[in-house]
């Protein structure tokens, strides 16, 4: 089975913009979404269900990697 795997980008008003892995944009009503969503949560397509989900293990994955990714950055020699 093939996950549809989305990035929440951001939030304009009663729209989430959405970036799936190709960088494909998509723009989907907040009342199709679960409801607290954030910026930078992951979400998967249940295409059974018919509705989104926040993959919570992917989000805190994703947030932990990019802390790391900026401490290495920033790391001071």
């Amino acid at each position: 089975m093939r996950c549809e795997c989305y990035t929440i980008d951001r939030i304009e008003g009663s729209t989430a913009v959405l970036y799936d892995k190709n960088d494909i944009k998509s723009d989907i009503p907040l009342g199709d979404l679960p409801e607290n969503i954030k910026e930078g949560d992951i979400l998967r397509f249940d295409r059974e269900n018919n509705i989104y989900i926040i993959d919570k293990e992917k989000t805190k994955q994703v947030k932990s990697d990019m802390e790391e990714r900026f401490k290495r950055l920033f790391k001071k020699k």
